[in-house]
């Protein structure tokens, strides 16, 4: 987190208190009174010097550390220090092509999302040639030609394909995309350098381990877990940008970059390590509760805006974190004193429990909202 730094004395003066000490100094025999020629020829000098002073000076102080740097000079900072800013990355997902048995689709062909009056369609390419079976379907992977979130998109919203292939009848995807992560902010990144500066990464700790795993383009949290399968194993666990679990492409690339499968070697690991990449397992987190609503508001619109909530503060739950019971509650008991359509809620449970649940290599998803008949 960006903090400010204690400004030095000298750094503070004022116009009036630079003007008075130059004043001090002007011969005897010269008026140093306000509207005189000394006292005017002299004031502008002393306020430029009190803008040098508090504003650019301080600034430039600023910049010189990572706590309170930001923008190019931060990542000079990173830089001197090996960490470079992750840039972002594209989604990817798996479209499914109904069509007319051996119709050939090529990759780079383009398809995309329905375009509306608020959005623009979101556009994805073909990452492989496929040829439709017999049973008149072909499984296509793809990728957003943008990177970012942006192409995260919900299952069967990419329906659109924008170069017609003769034989192919409809498209869709039946998983959402995922992936997609955004150029890393500001905080993330003056977070890693400021690891990097009290870390103690020496090669093969678990702390090395985190800063290889999150030097790789789209990883946003890094957990290790040392001799998991015995000895010289070692396993590290991934999520992405935005907290969610890693794709079978993120995981690959970390995997290559730590350890490459093929012989163990030309990764960052050293010589014997088995290392083992991976993004832990979901649970979900239901939620049951006896709800008065307020008339005005339906059902329907309540339990979902709650469920839009307890997911936001899931996702805020690391690897291995705990999800608090009495955080659930007062995420419920927010929509009584917001007005949000809640009156009052009784026998609250999270996965049949009014316990908090401790995750062991895992990560919360929200499962349902559910109003106790």
């Amino acid at each position: 987190m960006e903090r400010d730094i204690s400004i030095p004395e000298f750094l503070n003066e004022t116009a009036d208190d630079i003007h008075e000490r130059m004043l001090a100094k002007a011969p005897l025999d010269v008026s140093t009174i306000e509207g005189d020629f000394f006292w005017d020829t002299t004031r502008p000098t002393a306020e430029e010097k009190a803008e040098l002073v508090q504003l650019k000076l301080q600034n430039i102080l600023r910049l010189a550390f990572p706590q309170t740097s930001y923008g190019k000079y931060l990542e000079f900072l990173g830089e001197c220090k090996g960490v470079f800013k992750n840039l972002p990355t594209k989604s990817m997902g798996v479209i499914k092509v109904i069509g007319r048995k051996g119709t050939k689709i090529y990759k780079d062909k383009l398809i995309s999302t329905v375009s509306t009056d608020e959005l623009e369609s979101v556009v994805f390419k073909f990452i492989e040639n496929k040829i439709i079976n017999e049973t008149g379907i072909a499984y296509v992977k793809t990728e957003c030609i943008k990177p970012g979130t942006i192409g995260n998109v919900l299952k069967n919203t990419v329906t659109v394909l924008m170069d017609p292939i003769n034989g192919v009848e409809s498209i869709t995807n039946e998983e959402n995309f995922t992936g997609g992560t955004d150029l890393e902010d500001e905080e993330h990144y003056r977070e890693r350098i400021l690891e990097e500066y009290k870390n103690e990464a020496t090669s093969g700790n678990e702390e090395h381990y985190k800063k290889w795993a999150k030097e790789v383009d789209g990883v946003g949290f890094a957990d290790v877990k040392s001799e998991w399968n015995g000895s010289g194993t070692v396993k590290v666990l991934i999520l992405d940008k935005n907290n969610k679990t890693a794709t079978k492409e993120l995981i690959d690339k970390v995997q290559n970059y730590i350890a490459p499968p093929e012989q163990n070697r030309g990764g960052k690991a050293p010589l014997g390590a088995i290392v083992t990449v991976d993004t832990p397992s979901t649970v979900k987190i239901n939620i049951k509760a006896k709800f008065n609503f307020k008339s005005e508001f339906s059902e329907e619109d309540v339990l979902y805006n709650l469920k839009v909530k307890i997911s936001s503060y899931l996702s805020t739950i690391s690897i291995g974190g705990t999800i608090v019971y009495n955080a659930i509650q007062t995420i419920l008991g927010s929509f009584i004193l917001t007005g949000e359509g809640v009156d009052d809620f009784i026998n609250l449970t999270v996965n049949e429990s009014t316990s908090n649940i401790k995750l062991i290599d895992q990560v919360a998803v929200i499962g349902e909202v559910i109003n106790i008949k």
